[in-house]
């Protein structure tokens, strides 16, 4: 249930061709994650609902391929290099933003701007936009933690003056895109009674028709160069500590205990990954822990899975754990704030708490001794996936919600002729 102070999206209605919406998806990166998955879905299924996207970001990256084969213009911006705590260079470089984005947003006629995983300068820039065609603007928050990181040092001042510097912003805000219902509490608690009556909950989606097709695991094998008869483990996600490699890594030794012939695929890249290969080498686990690194093949690589883990310490609404769900995999996946919305325990996949390696080594064992159990689970999972975050009803639920917020601007706007 969603708390007085947040709202779900309004019910969804088809956009007419006659009145397409012209919208720009703004995020700070083209990499492959999560994150950029939802603005790559997220912007097909809006074409389909008669919506005009471009798309917008602070670096390149493999995404912006993806992207342009949907027929979507993709623009790069160059990336802020100072903030808040450096005020002459912070506001230079707010108003250089500030007059491209505002040039972006009037050349395409844009009326609806939507950010994903920006910094503070760039939410600041996009707070000056009044004088443009954008009419509204959301925010979408896809963790729980998502007040920018700070060095230890200066962890506790600089986040609270993130902190207050984003309760400044709000007033400027249309609305927050909640991914969950943890996020949507996640924005009350961190940003105050400002936002009471301006978040509103749309579940991030997955297209399910890409997570349809049949594996070939013989092939995947013999492409890594292991034996066709092991037992493939796979897990999906940046290497860094939100993740929770390390307690997966732990866990290991335990599985291949019971399990020799399971090997463990880490599919994704990060920070951590020469501490997390360390670590599987002091374990004396090379072997069996193979990291992959980014791959354009998730999909393939999850219907050649018998098994996908998600150790994360936090989520808001895992994409990993949705496109594996929509593959009918068995999956488990530690009992944080997303997860335990879309899963079933039990019944879609079994669920352990975060940072235990053992409970996450004996539910893994307890899929891999039971098969026809895992199986029943994994299709359990796609049927639940298909039916509560499919990638055309979380853009359905953003149209309506875009129409619900201009509404107000276009009958003034019609008024006014």
């Amino acid at each position: 249930m969603h708390s007085s102070e947040a709202q779900t999206a309004p019910p969804a209605n088809r956009t007419s061709p006659a009145e397409p919406l012209r919208v720009l998806q703004i995020v700070l990166n083209l990499d492959r994650a999560g994150a950029q998955e939802v603005v790559r879905t997220l912007t097909d299924y809006l074409q389909t609902e008669g919506c005009t996207v471009t798309v917008c970001a602070f670096r390149d990256g493999p995404m912006r391929a993806e992207l342009e084969k949907l027929g979507v213009s993709v623009k790069i911006l160059r990336r802020p290099r100072y903030d808040v705590f450096l005020l002459p260079l912070f506001l230079w470089e707010l108003r250089r933003i500030r007059l491209e984005l505002a040039q972006l947003v009037n050349d395409y006629r844009i009326e609806v701007v939507q950010t994903h995983l920006l910094e503070v300068l760039d939410f600041v820039a996009l707070s000056l936009l009044r004088n443009t065609s954008a009419k509204v603007v959301l925010w979408t928050i896809h963790n729980v933690n998502f007040l920018p990181a700070a060095p230890q040092k200066l962890l506790r001042a600089r986040r609270a003056a993130y902190r207050w510097l984003y309760r400044w912003l709000v007033k400027w805000a249309s609305g927050f895109v909640a991914v969950s219902d943890e996020v949507q509490r996640a924005i009350l608690r961190q940003l105050g009674t400002s936002v009471e009556g301006k978040i509103f909950t749309i579940a991030n989606g997955v297209d399910i028709r890409r997570y349809s097709r049949p594996g070939d695991k013989i092939a995947l094998c013999r492409e890594l160069n292991l034996p066709d008869t092991c037992r493939l483990a796979v897990t999906v996600g940046r290497l860094t500590e939100q993740k929770g490699h390390t307690h997966l890594i732990e866990a290991a030794a335990d599985i291949l205990a019971r399990h020799p012939d399971t090997r463990f695929l880490f599919v994704g890249d990060g920070e951590l990954r020469e501490a997390l290969q360390a670590q599987v080498k002091h374990a004396g686990l090379t072997e069996h822990i193979h990291f992959l690194g980014n791959r354009p093949d998730v999909p393939d690589l999850l219907a050649a899975a018998d098994l996908f883990i998600l150790p994360s310490l936090w989520e808001g609404l895992s994409v990993a754990l949705l496109e594996a769900m929509a593959a009918g995999r068995p999956i488990v996946a530690t009992a944080v704030s997303g997860s335990t919305q879309v899963m079933v325990d039990g019944a879609t996949g079994l669920l352990v708490p975060p940072a235990d390696s053992k409970s996450l080594a004996r539910a893994v064992c307890t899929l891999l001794d039971a098969p026809e159990r895992a199986v029943a689970m994994g299709q359990a999972a796609r049927q639940r996936v298909a039916l509560h975050y499919s990638a055309q009803k979380q853009a359905r639920e953003h149209v309506a919600l875009y129409r619900r917020l201009l509404a107000p601007q276009r009958l003034a706007r019609e008024e006014g002729k």
